[in-house]
C-alpha cells in the first residue's frame, strides 16, 4: 500500500500539478482513503495506476447521469472539496463496473501534439538522406502520429513559424525553447506502419470514447485535437498491425517495397512500460536489421526522458541528435541544430 500511496503522491506533484487541479486534489485525498486505495489495487501491475483509475472513472461517469458527470463536463467550475465525496459515492456505487474496466482497458494515449517535434525530425532526415520515408511506429495505439504530414503546425520561437499542410483542419501549436528550426521541406512518406499489442480503432465509438477519457478533463484543447485528428486519420492510408514488434519487424524488413526508402522506427512514451530485457532485445534487433537496411531510431524513455535520434547502420549506432526536456504532451520542446 505504501508504494501505491507514493505513486499517487508523485502523480499529483509531477504530472497533474499545473495541468489538472481536479486530479491533483483527488490524488491528495485518495492517499488517505483506504476504501479507494483498496479498489485501485485491482488495477494490474503492468498499468500506470493513476492514469487507468482516472480514465476509468471519467469514461464511466460520462455514461451515467450522476453528479460526477457534471464535474467532468465542467471541471473548471467544480468545487474541489465537494467533488471528492462525489468521487467516493460514484466508486462505491459502480465498483464492479470499474473493476471490469481496470481488467479490460489499457493506458494507451495517442497524443497527436507530439507530431510538433516529430515532423521537423522526419523532414530533416528526408533532406539528409534524399529519400522518401517509411515510418514504423512501435506502440502506435490508434496510429495518429503516422499522419504527421497531414497536420498544420505553428511553432512559437524567436519568431512564429508555420509548416506542414496549410489546408489541414487541425493546427497544432507548440513552443520551441531551443535553437530556431530552419526552413522545412515537406517529407515524402510512402509507407506508414503502426505496431501495437492492442490497436485502437478511432472509428469505433466505444474505443474512441476510451482514449478521450485518457485525456485529463481540463485539457479541452487536447480533446478537440484528438477529435480533428480522428477524421484526418480516416483519409490517410496506413497499415496497423496487432502483435509483438520483435516478431513483426523482421517480416517488414523483408518487404522489397521499402528498399528505396529511408526507414524510421520511432516510439514516444512507450518504452517506459518495457521490462529491461525487452529494451535490450529491441536494440539488439535493430542492430541486426540494420545489416539489411539503415535505420533511423527516434525514441525516449529507454534510458532517460530525452528524445534521441540515432542512425543504425551495419550494426553500428551513431547518435545524431538529442532533444532535451521535451514535454510529454508535446506542448514544448528544445530544438537542437
Amino acid at each position: 500500500m505504501e508504494k501505491l500511496i507514493a505513486t499517487f503522491q508523485r502523480f499529483a506533484e509531477m504530472e497533474a500539478h499545473g495541468r489538472s487541479p481536479l486530479y491533483e486534489y483527488w490524488c491528495q485525498r485518495i492517499i488517505n482513503h483506504e476504501p479507494l486505495l483498496n479498489l485501485i489495487t485491482h488495477i494490474p501491475q503492468t498499468q500506470p495506476k493513476p492514469n487507468l483509475f482516472f480514465a476509468s472513472v471519467q469514461y464511466l461517469a460520462l455514461q451515467k447521469e450522476t453528479p460526477l458527470k457534471q464535474v467532468f463536463e465542467h471541471p473548471q467550475e467544480a468545487n474541489l472539496e465537494q467533488s471528492f465525496p462525489l468521487l467516493i459515492a460514484f466508486c462505491t456505487e459502480f465498483q464492479h463496473e470499474l473493476i471490469q474496466l481496470f481488467q479490460t482497458k489499457l493506458v494507451q494515449t495517442n497524443e497527436v501534439q507530439r507530431a510538433s517535434y516529430l515532423y521537423p525530425l522526419f523532414s530533416e532526415i528526408a533532406v539528409e538522406t534524399k529519400k522518401p520515408l517509411t515510418l514504423i511506429e512501435i506502440g502506435t495505439s490508434a496510429g495518429l502520429l503516422l499522419n504527421v504530414d497531414h497536420y498544420h503546425y505553428q511553432i512559437k520561437q524567436q519568431e512564429l513559424i508555420s509548416f506542414g499542410d496549410e489546408t489541414s483542419p487541425l493546427t497544432l501549436v507548440a513552443e520551441n525553447f531551443g535553437d530556431p528550426i530552419p526552413f522545412l521541406e515537406k517529407p515524402v512518406i510512402l509507407n506508414r506502419i503502426g505496431i501495437d499489442l492492442n490497436i485502437i480503432d478511432v472509428n469505433n465509438e466505444e474505443q474512441y470514447e476510451w482514449i478521450q477519457s485518457l485525456i485529463w478533463p481540463e485539457l479541452k484543447e487536447r480533446k478537440m485535437n484528438l477529435n480533428q485528428a480522428r477524421y484526418i486519420h480516416a483519409k490517410c492510408e496506413k497499415q496497423l498491425l496487432t502483435g509483438d514488434f520483435t516478431a513483426l519487424l523482421p517480416t517488414l524488413f523483408a518487404n522489397e517495397a521499402y528498399k528505396e526508402t529511408q526507414i524510421i522506427i520511432f516510439h514516444t512514451h512507450v518504452a517506459n512500460q518495457f521490462p529491461a530485457q525487452l529494451k535490450t532485445d529491441l536494440l539488439e534487433l535493430l542492430e541486426r536489421l540494420s545489416n539489411e537496411h539503415g535505420i533511423y531510431h527516434i525514441y525516449n524513455n529507454l534510458y532517460d526522458p530525452d528524445l534521441h535520434v540515432d542512425l543504425i547502420e551495419h550494426g553500428v549506432t551513431t547518435e545524431k541528435k538529442t532533444l532535451q526536456h521535451t514535454d510529454g504532451h508535446g506542448n514544448y520542446f528544445y530544438w537542437k541544430q
